[in-house]
């Protein structure tokens, strides 16, 4: 009696955790919007407003070479766009996600994600 008792138990764990395991998709954000216009009357540009806060921010993981599993790098102005434009580096900067926030130290100040937003909206510019 005890035999099918026990086979049910492991089934029942197996099931529970296969399905309470999650996948990428549970965990994502909702899609984070970009607001047209974060800080009105200025254009922020990669030069001279973002660079600044790849190199301090990320470059650490995202440099030549690549360290801690990162998988692009983020060395210069293309980099950089494709990493927007491909990689989601906005909402992965912008999320409240713990487990999903870039960098991995803890999410950046809302100030400075507003400049990276800023040069998104503003249209990329170099």
């Amino acid at each position: 009696m005890k035999a099918p008792i026990r086979i049910l138990f492991v089934v029942s764990a197996l099931l529970f955790f296969t399905n309470c395991g999650g996948s990428d998709d549970d965990a994502s954000d909702p899609e984070i919007m970009i607001d047209p216009d974060p800080i009105p009357g200025k254009t922020s540009t990669y030069t001279g407003d973002v660079k600044a806060i790849i190199d301090t921010h990320c470059l650490e993981c995202h440099g030549d070479p690549l360290d801690q599993g990162a998988p692009m790098m983020l060395i210069n102005y293309d980099q950089t766009v494709n990493a927007v434009e491909s990689r989601d580096l906005f909402g992965r900067v912008a999320t409240r996600n713990a487990f999903n926030v870039m960098p991995q130290s803890g999410r950046l100040p809302q100030a400075t994600i507003t400049i990276i937003e800023d040069w998104i909206a503003d249209g990329l510019v170099e």
